[in-house]
Order: C-alpha cells, then sequence, then structure tokens
C-alpha cells in the first residue's frame, strides 16, 4: 500500500465517518439544549446544558474544518489570518471547557450518592455554576498564546512551489501542546477523572448508601452520565495512545509511508474522539426514560402546532391546547 493509499483512505474517513457524526452531533446537541433547558435548575442538567453549547462550537468549529480540509482540500486557516490564528484557540478551548462541564457533572453526581449529608449539600445549583465561569476563564485564558503565535508563512516544496500554512512559530507552544494539552488535558487528565468519579457513584447507587437518588429523575441524571462517561473514555483511548506515540517517537527518522501511517491513525482517532461531543443526546435518550419522554412531548407539541397551523379555521388555540394536555396525560409516566 502506497502512501498516496493511505490519503485516500483518510480522505474516505474524513467524509463518510466526519460528516455524519458532525451533522447527527449538532443537530442532537440543539435537541439537548430544548430539552435540558427546563431542568437547568439541578446542577447536573445545567453542567449538560452548558456543555451541549460548547459541544455544537467544537463540532463547526473544531471537526468540520478537519473535514473540508482534508477531504474537500478547502482550508482557509491557509488564506485567512483571521481564522488561522483563532482555529485552535477555539478548537482546543470548546472542547477542554466541554469535557470540563462532563467531569464537574459526573463530580455532582458523586456528591449526590454520598452517605454523608455534607457530601451532598455540595451538590448546589450556584457551586455549578460558579466552577463553570472560572474553568471556563481559565481554559480560555491559558489558550490565548494560539491566538499570538499563529501565522500563516511560505513553504517551498520539494518541487519548488511555494506554498501557504498555517503554523505555530513558537517552539515551546508546540511543547506545551504535544505534552500537555493533546495528551494530558483532552485525554488522560479527563479520562481519570471520569472513570474515578463514574466507578465511586456506581458503586453509591447500587449500595444502600444511594438510597437518595434513586428518585426517578435523579436517577435519571445519574443514568445519562454514566453512560456518557462509556462513551466519553472509549474514544480518549486511541487518541491518547496515538498522542503517546507520537512524543515517544518524536525523535526518530521516520520515512514518508511512515509518515503517511501516521497521519493516517491521528486523523481517525481525531475523528473518532469528536464522537465525545457528538453522542451526548442519543445516550441520553436510550439511558433515561424521564429524557425519552420529555423528547416525546417536544415532538408531539411540534406536530400539533404545524398540523394546527395548516387548519386555520377549524380549530381554535383553546382546542388545541387541550388536545396537547389530553395527549400528554396518556404518556406514560415513571414513578417516583
Amino acid at each position: 500500500m502506497s502512501s498516496l493509499s493511505f490519503s485516500i483512505i483518510s480522505s474516505q474517513f474524513s467524509t463518510y465517518a466526519g460528516l455524519p457524526i458532525c451533522i447527527f452531533g449538532i443537530i442532537g446537541n440543539l435537541l439537548n439544549i430544548r430539552i435540558l433547558y427546563p431542568t437547568r435548575s439541578n446542577p447536573s442538567s445545567f453542567l449538560l446544558f452548558i456543555s451541549s453549547f460548547f459541544n455544537i462550537i467544537a463540532l463547526s468549529e473544531g471537526l468540520l474544518p478537519r473535514i473540508l480540509a482534508i477531504s474537500f482540500n478547502i482550508d482557509a486557516s491557509s488564506t485567512s489570518m483571521l481564522w488561522c490564528k483563532s482555529r485552535l484557540f477555539i478548537a482546543y478551548s470548546v472542547t477542554i471547557t466541554s469535557l470540563t462541564c462532563l467531569c464537574f457533572a459526573s463530580i455532582d453526581r458523586f456528591f449526590l450518592s454520598c452517605r454523608s449529608v455534607g457530601w451532598r449539600n455540595r451538590s448546589k445549583l450556584s457551586t455549578a455554576k460558579i466552577a463553570v465561569i472560572i474553568a471556563t476563564t481559565v481554559i480560555f485564558a491559558s489558550n490565548i498564546p494560539l491566538l499570538v503565535f499563529e501565522t500563516i508563512i511560505d513553504v517551498k516544496s520539494a518541487t519548488g512551489n511555494i506554498t501557504q500554512t498555517c503554523v505555530i512559530i513558537n517552539s515551546d507552544l508546540t511543547i506545551y501542546i504535544n505534552y500537555i494539552l493533546r495528551p494530558v488535558l483532552l485525554g488522560i487528565l479527563p479520562g481519570t477523572i471520569l472513570s474515578i468519579t463514574g466507578w465511586l457513584t456506581y458503586r453509591h447507587i447500587n449500595s444502600i448508601t444511594g438510597i437518595q437518588i434513586r428518585g426517578t429523575f435523579q436517577r435519571s441524571l445519574t443514568s445519562m452520565i454514566l453512560l456518557q462517561i462509556v462513551a466519553v473514555f472509549i474514544p480518549i483511548i486511541p487518541f491518547s495512545t496515538v498522542a503517546i506515540y507520537q512524543l515517544i517517537t518524536s525523535s526518530v527518522v521516520k520515512s514518508s509511508y511512515r509518515l503517511a501511517q501516521e497521519a493516517l491513525a491521528l486523523n481517525i482517532t481525531n475523528i473518532i474522539l469528536y464522537i465525545s461531543y457528538a453522542s451526548n443526546f442519543y445516550i441520553y435518550l436510550m439511558s433515561s426514560s424521564s429524557y425519552r419522554r420529555d423528547f416525546l412531548q417536544f415532538i408531539l407539541f411540534w406536530y400539533h402546532r404545524n398540523y394546527t397551523n395548516n387548519r386555520i379555521g377549524t380549530m381554535t388555540r383553546e382546542q388545541f391546547e387541550m388536545n396537547t394536555a389530553s395527549i400528554t396525560r396518556q404518556l406514560p409516566r415513571p414513578v417516583n
């Protein structure tokens, strides 16, 4: 298999795997925002609600440009200085913030599952809001160097052609990205936090000490978060493995064939990683009966609203609201 074959495979994977992840992920997160909005007064719901906002930005500003560049040779970062300087800043900031919100939600579930009243009282909406504000400020501020040290330069190829490309011109920043940001902040650290808090929460809710969170709504939230932890942790493994491999072999002289293999592996694991930001709605739909019920109510509301709009004059607004309320009452209600 030639180096060109690896490039073709990478392009095909970006098109047929990356595009569906991006499209369905954005749609799912939009629905997630709408369904979680009424329950945002709950700390975990609020954190998942905020995470969905950052997921949409991550998919549209991180994954979509990668697909366009690899599959369609559309790379605005090589022609627009504004996009060159902002692309990694936005992509890294929102992805780390989204993972941080999920980590906070997992920690909140752990607090709520504890035997101690003092630990359970740590689960507060005000605490969640303060944590999000502080974390977002720190994350975005720490990535400001990406705005400063990324620029467009002219690169001369082996054939003598000169092309423009967007690169990081500061070696220390490159070391930080390769040794800390990618393997640790996007992989090892959130994976460790989620696995530990998820395991502790699961152990608590399966014991007598977890009886206080066995209400339907709280139990549904816990199921949603625990299953999402699994969906986030699995893509992190190959991504972190490739990132660590690149660090270990960074001083090795590599052939063009091996570089092509590594580029393919890097692209595949990067795209797979975005499943973490695209799958939350579908995970919640599978894991929570109350979430499915809220989603069904949302669909019925819009269906009957559009149906009523098409029958102007045949049904009054009061009749429509009575019909919608009747349908809602017929839906199965879980018992706390």
